[in-house]
């Protein structure tokens, strides 16, 4: 696993958990500091080998699995001359590696890297998004949308059901249709949740308890992902970020990164959009806040709720 960030730390942590005692986990992560950490966090349910660069990750695993924050990541982790993947040295040197790359970054970038791949004759590459952010990564609870060829399949669901729910997998398409769809998803998802943050808010406003919307809102038909699992409204569903201070979680600059792409696509397939532009516009606006810099995307409430900064109470 090349990543050990906010959602490569728990499938990482899952594998090691899940596979054989007998196998061994290599891990690599530019942060030593939480690389020592998860070794050791999870050396006793097995060996960890704590590789200095993503190439000597490669030197050593017959599946390489990669998740980092952007496409810019994404391109260095595999194509860095010196360091990157596919610099590797393999022994055999026939070694196939059957690369999977979680990221969620444009199609094209995507397809670039496995052009390389394939071009190096490295092995197999797949695209694999998930869904479900760090509190499914480290519960084993992630949903995945694949990009790969049919015959890769049956080997990508079997690694995939280690940390994500077999319910949840699904194969897309042929490679790019993962990510295609991983975005879309993203970009549903911040509709509904500055939807839902917006709701709550004219709630409050208007002097209703937001527990009570809330709970009609999930027994009604306004119920979604947002309002009922990861809520951007703190003290609404305590277990997810929002709830503690939007610390972790999908941040703010990453999920306008996505946003971007998606509007990019529709734009570039003449998809007509009513919601896009003023959503993208209010996530740029937050993105650009210094109170909001780096905390979980849900945010957004707060930068509905309270424009002047003034301090947001959980619901009680």
């Amino acid at each position: 696993m090349a990543g050990l960030g906010q959602m490569g730390h728990g499938m990482a942590k899952n594998i090691r958990q899940k596979i054989s005692s007998d196998s061994t986990v290599v891990v690599y992560d530019i942060n030593h500091a939480a690389l020592e950490q998860f070794v050791n966090d999870f050396s006793s349910h097995g060996p960890i080998i704590a590789a200095g660069s993503p190439k000597e990750v490669a030197e050593l695993a017959d599946i390489v699995m990669t998740s980092v924050p952007a496409a810019r990541h994404v391109k260095d982790v595999f194509l860095n001359p010196q360091t990157g993947l596919l610099a590797a040295q393999r022994q055999p040197p026939n070694k196939k590696i059957l690369f999977m790359e979680l990221s969620t970054i444009d199609a094209a970038a995507s397809t670039k890297v496995a052009e390389a791949v394939m071009e190096n004759d490295l092995g197999d590459f797949v695209d694999a998004p998930c869904s479900g952010g760090a509190m499914g990564a480290e519960a084993g609870t992630l949903s995945f949308m694949i990009g790969c060829p049919i015959r890769l399949y049956p080997q990508v669901l079997k690694i995939c059901k280690l940390i994500g729910k077999e319910s949840s997998i699904f194969r897309c398409g042929d490679l790019g249709a993962g990510l295609k769809t991983k975005v879309l998803n993203n970009y549903l998802s911040a509709l509904t949740a500055l939807a839902t943050a917006e709701t709550i808010n004219i709630g409050i406003r208007g002097g209703l308890d937001p527990k009570k919307l809330n709970e009609i809102i999930n027994a009604s038909s306004g119920q979604n992902f947002n309002s009922s699992v990861n809520n951007p409204v703190p003290g609404l569903t305590p277990a997810n970020p929002a709830s503690h201070g939007y610390r972790g979680g999908f941040s703010i600059e990453l999920c306008l990164g996505v946003l971007e792409l998606a509007v990019k696509a529709a734009e570039d397939l003449g998809a007509k959009t009513v919601l896009a532009k003023p959503m993208l516009e209010a996530y740029t606006e937050a993105s650009r806040d210094e109170r909001f810099k780096g905390k979980d995307s849900k945010v957004i409430y707060q930068y509905l709720a309270r424009p002047n900064g003034e301090p947001i109470p959980e619901a009680q």
